[in-house]
């Protein structure tokens, strides 16, 4: 009966402990590049992940915003990740426009709006 009771708070010591300690960086860096290559938006993404002590880092070149945003998306949902760090670029910065001059306008053009805005008379909400 004694053994049988050593036995069980062993098994029972050993639980506590893993569950305490939570997923290694190891078995969250397995996690992450599993969930990425199940996406189909970032499944072919060439995208390195570091991580230490439960913060992921991204880093690498990816094609487009949408890529890069949603590794990151994928990253922070991940079990056990408490952070995440973005080192990654994109190489097509055509996803969205870049203000200058004349964009008030394109906006206009394309029924876009600011919100907020009184422009009859200049005022701000």
């Amino acid at each position: 009966m004694r053994q049988k009771q050593i036995a069980f708070f062993g098994l029972l010591a050993a639980a506590v402990m893993t569950a305490a300690c939570g997923p290694t960086d190891s078995s969250i860096s397995t996690k992450v590049r599993s969930n990425m290559t199940a996406d189909e938006t970032v499944k072919s993404a060439q995208i390195d992940v570091g991580v230490q002590k439960k913060v992921v880092t991204l880093s690498g070149t990816v094609d487009t915003l949408v890529v890069k945003e949603q590794a990151l998306v994928i990253a922070r949902r991940t079990d056990g990740v408490t952070a995440v760090i973005d080192q990654m670029t994109v190489t097509d910065q055509s996803t969205f426009p870049t203000p200058g001059p004349g964009f008030g306008h394109e906006m206009m053009e394309k029924g876009m709006k600011m919100e907020g805005r009184d422009h009859k008379e200049g005022k701000h909400n």
